[in-house]
């Protein structure tokens, strides 16, 4: 069995943490190095020379065949033990099914990046298979930087409660991988309070079904959010089907718990860039009378009521939201039209702190 580590920008402490962590592992390799890091590389091997490790299990990145790409966030994970049971379950249930080599970059705070890299470790061992994961620190994100950005001015649209939980400005980080993840042509981007139960290399897949105008994926949100967010809009176009649910030949709005991302169509996208102008986002909130609490899904929503060829729908499945706290919000006589999936579930999604079904193991 192999894992694989990567410490992007190495920090102060960085280069010890990882002989540490090579140290640990006992399972080699575990560090690998891409063509960013070649500078350090000699350092780490004169590192684990000093301290009685073996040289041979450094390997480059160029000598691995491609990897799908995949980020999560978890942020101020070190103390929050609920964060870290998501965080071991959704990867654990990603890599034991995985078919393809994954690249994970996790996208957090120094501290807790230690800890992922330990469950990611355990992880590994357990299932017998590589790994590679890439810090993305913090620290080095422009937008929580900042004094002023595009973010602020999302956050005036789109997290419109003073204690919204969504008033991280990383909830808006899928709008700048270009700069949060340079490099990369593809990313698959995945809350941590998900269960997958089929090979993420079949979500993969699902970039090759893009035509030339999608730039994302995504699937329906599975609540009456969004028809409640366009009530007045609604009332006032009783022949719109936006808001309405899929089942009845509506667009209920997406959910940003899994998303599939061309980066590159991301950067060049003048219509989405166009949306990170308070005029404009002014005036297309007011048209629908539109105010949102969601983050980038609300942003990604409205973008879609303009421009739904932007967008590739994913099957509910592979994001089966389980959230129900609409249903007992004036809206349980409607709320299963919006509920409802057929089909296997792919990904369980638990989000507002809905459990996840325990997975039934077949003898």
């Amino acid at each position: 069995m192999r894992g694989y580590l990567r410490q992007a920008g190495f920090p102060s402490d960085a280069l010890t943490w990882l002989v540490l962590l090579y140290r640990m592992t006992e399972v080699g390799p575990w560090i690998i190095l891409d063509e960013h890091d070649k500078k350090s590389l000699e350092v780490v091997r004169k590192s684990l020379v000093a301290t009685g490790q073996s040289t041979s299990n450094v390997v480059e990145h160029s000598a691995l065949d491609s990897y799908v790409e995949l980020a999560l966030i978890f942020r101020h994970g070190k103390d929050k033990e609920r964060l870290q049971k998501n965080f071991r379950n959704a990867v654990d249930s990603m890599l034991s099914l995985s078919s393809v080599p994954v690249r994970l970059h996790i996208v957090t705070d120094d501290e807790s990046f230690k800890v992922a890299a330990s469950l990611v470790a355990n992880i590994s061992m357990k299932n017998q298979k590589q790994l590679e994961v890439v810090h993305v620190p913090t620290t080095n994100i422009k937008l929580l930087t900042a004094k002023e950005t595009s973010v602020d001015l999302l956050q005036d649209f789109f997290t419109s409660r003073a204690n919204s939980y969504y008033k991280d400005p990383l909830f808006f980080f899928s709008l700048f991988l270009y700069d949060i993840l340079p490099g990369l042509k593809k990313v698959i981007l995945m809350d941590i309070d998900v269960r997958l139960e089929e090979d993420i290399a079949d979500l993969h897949h699902y970039f090759s079904l893009f035509n030339d105008e999608h730039i994302m994926a995504m699937t329906h949100e599975l609540s009456t959010a969004y028809l409640h967010a366009l009530t007045v809009y609604r009332r006032d176009h009783p022949n719109t089907t936006l808001g309405s649910p899929h089942s009845e030949g509506g667009f209920p709005g997406y959910n940003s718990g899994v998303m599939l991302i061309d980066i590159e169509r991301l950067k060049k996208s003048s219509i989405l860039r166009s949306y990170l102008n308070r005029t404009v986002l002014t005036e297309r909130c007011k048209y629908y009378s539109f105010r949102g609490d969601l983050g980038d899904q609300d942003l990604y929503t409205l973008v879609a009521f303009d421009h739904p060829q932007l967008f590739y729908t994913l099957p509910c499945g592979w994001n089966r939201q389980l959230c129900q706290w609409w249903r007992n919000q004036g809206y349980a006589q409607v709320f299963d039209k919006y509920f409802a999936c057929e089909g296997r579930v792919k990904m369980y999604h638990g989000n507002c702190g809905s459990v996840i079904p325990e997975k039934v193991l077949v003898p």
